[in-house]
């Protein structure tokens, strides 16, 4: 009896108020995938706790990034993996230039109170094989097949004045990105919900387009397979099934976003060292050390090395007026 009295006590006890944080995450679901996800009655109830658990993985990926390093020439020369990184110390000064955050970023007031200011750089792992030359039992071969580490797509996201503002920028990116993917997903339902209702209407023409006498001897089995398939999807589509969904899909975020640390032994010529740990037996293995890195994974398989990174702010403004220079002698070249 006492059990039925606290149930009976459990559904009148009105529910706790939600966090700011929670209450922040609802809301954004609105914004990023309302359109696709139509409100409902239970729409908090049914989220709150999913919210709240893929926010805490969020801010568990970011707090398992490493402490931002300044990337600059001097960097280039004594960091291994800033030498890693770039072709040459050029290209640092390239990808600054080619960022339309950073341009944004540095033409705001609060840039010019601060000497440096915080981003994420992302690349693209590439590992080239190719054929090079080594030293095998103390001889010197050629045509030795070895791994080339390098990085493509480099690009500098998301600045930011200080490192607190930066850890919020990467954790609001971060549960967007988780947010984005879901709405994605319902996008791709929808094209196909779209797809076939074409398909079963082009279905229905042809079927009509045949003489009556025809029509009773021709059994409508695809249409009856495309209208089976359409109820699924139709439903599918529902807030009633949407959320459930969201829901499970927000507690198990690791299945759309995660980090791998990578740790890889690299000569200074770009070369892997397959092996490991050089053992120091010659001196074509002196030079390779060790560089670690942290790669983030996407829901479709997608992986970029990301990296906080700090940034001096003048030498971020020379490499724009470097880089609008360049554009100018280009535009002159053409008009001559």
């Amino acid at each position: 009896m006492s059990s039925i009295f606290s149930r009976i006590l459990d559904w009148l006890t009105p529910a706790p108020p939600l966090a700011p944080g929670t209450q922040a995450g609802l809301r954004r679901i609105g914004e990023l995938v309302n359109g696709a996800l139509p409100m409902a009655s239970d729409f908090t109830r049914m989220l709150a706790k999913p919210v709240e658990h893929a926010r805490a993985y969020c801010a568990g990926l970011v707090d398992a990034l490493p402490p931002a390093i300044v990337i600059d020439r001097q960097g280039f020369a004594s960091d291994p993996l800033i030498h890693a990184l770039f072709a040459s110390a050029d290209d640092i000064g390239r990808m600054v230039a080619s960022s339309a955050a950073v341009r944004e970023y540095l033409a705001e007031t609060q840039s010019w109170r601060e000497d440096t200011f915080f981003a994420l750089m992302a690349a693209r792992r590439v590992e080239k094989k190719v054929l090079g030359v080594a030293l095998q039992d103390n001889l010197i071969a050629t045509g030795v097949p070895q791994s080339l580490l390098q990085f493509s797509n480099q690009m500098l996201i998301l600045p930011a004045v200080d490192a607190g503002a930066a850890r919020d920028a990467l954790f609001a990116a971060a549960f967007d990105s988780l947010l984005r993917t879901f709405a994605e997903h319902i996008e791709q339902v929808q094209a196909t919900y779209e797809s076939l209702r074409t398909e079963r209407e082009l279905e229905r023409a042809r079927l009509l387009s045949r003489p009556i006498h025809e029509r009773a001897a021709i059994p409508p089995r695809r249409i009856s397979e495309l209208d089976e398939r359409l109820h699924g999807l139709f439903a599918s589509l529902q807030p009633a099934a949407l959320i459930p969904e969201l829901a499970d899909f927000l507690m198990r975020p690791e299945t759309a976003l995660h980090l791998d640390t990578v740790r890889l032994w690299v000569r200074r010529n770009g070369v892997i060292h397959a092996e490991g740990p050089p053992t120091g037996q010659n001196d074509a293995e002196a030079d390779a050390e060790a560089i670690n890195f942290m790669e983030l994974h996407s829901r479709d398989r997608r992986r970029h090395l990301v990296l906080p990174v700090r940034v001096r702010c003048d030498e971020a403004r020379e490499a724009l007026e470097q880089a609008r220079a360049q554009r100018q002698i280009r535009e002159n070249i053409l008009l001559i």
